[in-house]
């Protein structure tokens, strides 16, 4: 199964008009204020958790497909964010504005690393990271019970982190507004993550009830001493799911 997320036009024109963009949002291609995240991404094989206060609330298709509020919208990209004094999930620590992968049925994807293929890419960039704990994670592949690998921005250290290790450091010195290009691959009991198409980890790992994960997960909240109001913010350009049986 190939799911395709993103208006080519749409991304195109951002990628020529903005490839370093810095922190503030610019306008390009059709304009944002007549579209929502559902016109942009394919948003039929996902569902939303969002950072609603006091208790984060998830979106579901079909109601998905026409949301949007301020913690999900369309910029020049579907932007997430994730306030420090957001909602939080249950068994979480800290809020985010993250999709988690479904089927297109409405149940929740579960697929195993060792049986097919199974990758996510996504066109992102980076915007805004809290101020005291600067952190963020940008992508994930998760199991039923703790993330498997995620994608970590730190200050301006991207990594790929595996079971709480570094396995790989994407960019030492990342520009927040620098669109790049993320593959994560799992086959044949091994996870690769890509980087601007080069692969930057290899890790041998055999488990089920796999699924991906998009979108802005803050990694701080008011006890790590950043304030009110202050967020991690994530834009994705175009998103792509790939299963195949091989």
């Amino acid at each position: 199964m190939l799911v395709l997320t993103g208006l080519g036009a749409f991304v195109g024109a951002v990628l020529a008009a903005d490839q370093t963009s810095g922190e503030g949002p610019t306008t390009a291609g059709p304009s944002p204020d007549r579209l929502t995240p559902g016109q942009v991404l394919d948003l039929s094989v996902w569902k939303i958790s969002i950072p609603t206060a006091p208790d984060p609330t998830q979106i579901i298709m079909p109601q998905l497909a026409a949301y949007s509020d301020s913690s999900f919208k369309v910029v020049s990209a579907v932007q997430f964010t994730a306030p420090v004094d957001g909602g939080v999930q249950v068994g979480a620590k800290y809020p985010r504005s993250e999709l988690r992968e479904m089927n297109s049925d409405g149940s929740s994807a579960q697929w195993s690393t060792t049986l097919g293929r199974h990758s996510m890419e996504v066109v992102q960039r980076i915007t805004h990271l809290p101020v005291v704990k600067s952190e963020l994670v940008a992508g994930q592949s998760h199991d039923a019970n703790e993330y498997v690998v995620l994608i970590l921005l730190k200050d301006a250290e991207l990594s790929v982190k595996y079971q709480g290790a570094t396995i790989a450091v994407l960019d030492a010195s990342y520009l927040l507004g620098t669109v790049f290009t993320l593959r994560i691959e799992s086959a044949r009991g091994f996870i690769d993550v890509f980087y601007n198409n080069k692969r930057k980890a290899h890790q041998a790992d055999i488990r089920q009830g796999c699924y991906f994960k998009a979108g802005c997960y803050t990694q701080s909240n008011l006890s790590k001493g950043d304030s009110a109001g202050d967020y991690g913010q994530v834009e994705i350009l175009g998103l792509t799911i790939d299963h195949t049986a091989q």
